[in-house]
């Protein structure tokens, strides 16, 4: 799928992310939404902590791979088809379908 770099460096507010990684979120019928943007992919782990707000670095859960990160989000939501991590510059960096192993 063709994802929109203009969308991936869109932060809202007229403002732009510098370079940095999105995850996007697969929907039915071709279509997709931008999630959260992280300078780094380790920092994508912030999202998967238990307590709110976070206190301590420990409440973060260590970062184990890229594929980790994606399972995560496919857990989260169970209406998407699929998850990806993608570049700001448009690079698809890992993608993982619902479907597939």
């Amino acid at each position: 799928m063709d994802i929109s770099t203009e969308k991936l460096t869109d932060a809202g507010n007229g403002s732009k992310y510098d370079e940095g990684y999105r995850i996007v979120y697969f929907e039915k019928n071709n279509k997709y939404s931008i999630g959260a943007y992280c300078k780094t992919i380790e920092g994508f782990m912030i999202g998967f902590a238990e307590c709110d707000p976070i206190i301590d670095e420990d409440d973060i859960p260590p970062f184990i791979s890229i594929d980790d990160i994606l399972e995560r989000c496919l857990n989260l939501y169970n209406d998407i088809n699929g998850v990806a991590i993608y570049k700001t510059d448009g690079t698809c960096i890992q993608i993982k379908d619902r479907n597939k192993p």
